[in-house]
């Protein structure tokens, strides 16, 4: 390749800290043999075709419409190959455009500074900026002024591959060399760069020189986007907010770009309040909203869970004459399918169609991972039919989805036939189907599939995660192979894969389980020094652990010490408790306990019940019993095994009539002889 071979000759040559002046020699590369004057010769009272490029649809295209204009006598002007290779950028083809222009210089096609621009382009864009400067080079062997578009291209080229100090040094060049006149656009582009490497105090400090400067060019809407946008990133939310609000007092008025931004960052940050006085701001600014900025606001009440609130955005887009999109529906499918309303999910799904829009890939996904997560794996798979009915070609994240939910189910077998299946349909696994494949196999207590699968994974350079990682633990602690899961733990950790709370939750339950109380509770009193804090299910862990060895006052201490580190005792851990107090016989303590618990908000469950039922049983308290039945029964639960058992002992000694018979059968699962 012609120029391939030039600039590997020469790009070395060419950095951001080589140019002085725009006749600096060490840009001398070989002749191209560019002929202005006779190309204008050859041109001169030529009749040319309409070329149509909005007809290039595919590279093909813009190859042979190449080849048609090479083979035409005279050559068409230098605009019209610009316009190609224009068109051929458009489509992001950036090698087949630097192939283009290298048959033209092989050729002796001349070319002109706009040509040579878009080769800097397509290296900048290749990641290959050095080429870029190399390319620049040609300007000044032939005469051409660099103009501050070709620059920026430049600039812009440095940024891309992280390169931000050598973009700010040449930014200082080409004022000290007079080589061009730094534009709004030249300030803003370096103001992102330094947003984007996270700093932002270099960022303000350009933006206030800026502001200070005696020049004509001062920073636009662009650069304090580009700033705000940066603060909220780095979490300094009020400081943004502050700068956005000084935006008029310097005669810079806010676009739809600024003020999106800011309110896309305030819902992140959970700021719903000011997100939404920044929207009215935004519309008695007569700015109008996009469905980019509803859809900020849409993402963000679904995520807290605030659905129905989501929805009525509906009638306020239409209020605005802002039409939703399938991500406005997407986003309202997929936070009702996470509440398990699936009801509502479909009516939202039927919505969109009647809107004229048409479901996609995301919008199935969503409605079968919300009946995965249910077990309703019928109806997971009749989404699935529908999709590829429909025309929507399954992904990766559609197998994942019932690969979960069949786990979910302990259908091993189904979660391996997708799992199989799917390179087959060209598709790549990733760590999430590896991860769920896993989680099968250990479930079924296969845990030498389960170690060959994850040594395979590892081969094939699928790299696990957090996730994997403790699901291999679990693995491994379920299989009473504990002794294997800390070196596991310290693996993760030399790879970089900070171990998280379930991580120690696991291990800390696994030493429990085995009656290693002391490392079990030295792991406990560790977790701070590691940056984490114990969760409730921790604590519900080491309670449970404790009452197994006996250990009730310390795991009431334990259970005592919640509030102050800002934890509420769930049904678990109340369970947990109060079955230890019921074994030991402190059935009065047991009593108050439960009584704490509805006072605090927190439930009874059925195993609960069960386990106070048994406790009383046990110490012959009867009547004791029966208020606990009577309100078992009116909220649908039921006696397991060993309570019904102890039950009707209970009603045999005491002889009791058969109408408490009948309301113990009552309490009786379906499924109570055949399991």
């Amino acid at each position: 390749m012609f120029l391939g071979r030039i600039l590997s000759n020469s790009s070395s040559k060419f950095s951001t800290f080589a140019i002085t002046s725009p006749h600096y020699q060490s840009f001398l590369l070989p002749s191209f043999h560019f002929d202005n004057a006779s190309c204008q010769m050859r041109r001169h009272f030529s009749a040319y075709p309409r070329f149509d490029f909005e007809s290039i649809r595919e590279p093909n295209d813009a190859v042979a419409l190449f080849r048609k204009m090479m083979r035409m006598e005279p050559l068409p002007s230098i605009t019209v190959f610009t316009k190609l290779l224009s068109t051929v950028v458009k489509m992001k083809q950036y090698s087949l455009a630097l192939h283009l222009l290298d048959e033209m210089l092989q050729r002796d096609v001349p070319v002109d500074h706009y040509i040579l621009s878009i080769a800097i382009d397509c290296y900048c864009r290749q990641k290959r900026p050095d080429f870029g400067f190399a390319i620049l080079g040609i300007f000044f062997k032939r005469g051409y002024e660099p103009t501050v578009v070709t620059f920026n291209i430049l600039v812009k080229g440095l940024l891309f591959v992280e390169r931000i100090p050598e973009a700010a040094k040449l930014l200082g060049k080409l004022s000290v060399y007079q080589l061009c006149e730094p534009d709004e656009y030249t300030y803003s582009t370096i103001i992102n760069g330094l947003c984007k490497a996270g700093d932002i105090l270099q960022a303000i400090d350009l933006l206030c020189s800026l502001e200070k400067g005696k020049g004509s060019c001062k920073p636009d809407v662009y650069a304090y986007s580009v700033v705000i946008d940066g603060l909220c990133k780095e979490g300094k939310v009020d400081d943004a907010l502050q700068l956005f609000s000084s935006l008029g007092d310097k005669g810079i008025s806010p676009n739809v770009v600024t003020y999106s931004s800011i309110i896309e960052r305030l819902c992140n940050r959970r700021r719903m309040d000011d997100a939404e006085v920044v929207l009215k701001k935004m519309i008695a600014d007569q700015v109008n909203p996009t469905v980019w900025t509803c859809n900020i606001f849409v993402d963000a009440w679904c995520t807290d869970g605030k659905v129905e609130e989501a929805e009525h955005m509906l009638v306020s887009m239409k209020g605005i004459d802002v039409q939703p999109n399938i991500v406005t529906y997407n986003a309202l499918i997929n936070g009702y399918c996470l509440q398990g309303k699936m009801d509502d999910a479909e009516r939202i799904f039927q919505l969109a169609v009647s809107s004229g829009l048409k479901p996609d890939i995301i919008s199935y996904n969503s409605l079968m991972n919300g009946y995965c997560l249910q077990g309703k794996m019928d109806e997971a798979e009749r989404i699935f039919q529908l999709a590829v009915s429909s025309g929507i070609k399954p992904n990766i994240i559609s197998y994942t989805s019932l690969m979960n939910g069949y786990c979910k189910m302990g259908q091993v077998d189904e979660v391996s036939r997708l799992f199989t299946i799917i390179p087959a349909l060209r598709l790549k696994r990733d760590v999430v189907s590896y991860t769920i494949m896993l989680e099968a196999l250990f479930r079924e207590g296969k845990c030498e599939d389960g170690l060959k699968l994850f040594n395979e994974m590892e081969a094939l350079q699928v790299s696990p995660n957090i996730w994997t990682y403790n699901i291999l633990l679990d693995g491994l602690c379920g299989a009473h192979r504990i002794a294997e899961a800390f070196p596991v733990l310290h693996t993760m950790e030399d790879k970089g894969i900070i171990p998280d709370i379930v991580t120690y939750n696991i291990l800390i339950c696994a030493l429990g389980e085995r009656g290693q109380i002391k490392e079990a509770k030295d792991l406990f009193h560790d977790l701070p020094s590691k940056g984490l804090q114990p969760d409730v299910v921790t604590y519900s862990i080491l309670i449970g652990a404790l009452c197994k060895e006996g250990q009730i006052e310390e795991a009431k201490d334990l259970f005592h010490e919640l509030p102050s580190k800002g934890l509420q005792p769930n049904v678990i851990t109340y369970t947990i408790l109060i079955g230890a107090l019921c074994e030991e016989g402190q059935i009065e303590e047991a009593k108050d306990l439960m009584t704490q618990m509805v006072s605090n908000g927190c439930l009874p469950d059925s195993v609960t019940y069960n386990v106070f039922v048994r406790g009383l049983l046990k110490m012959n308290k009867m009547h004791d019993a029966m208020p606990l039945l009577e309100e078992m029964d009116s909220r649908g639960f039921t006696l397991d095994k060993t309570a019904y058992s102890m039950l009707i002992e209970a009603v045999k000694w005491e002889g009791k009539d058969r109408l408490l018979f009948n309301k113990v059968k009552k309490l009786i699962p379906n499924d109570f002889y055949s399991s």
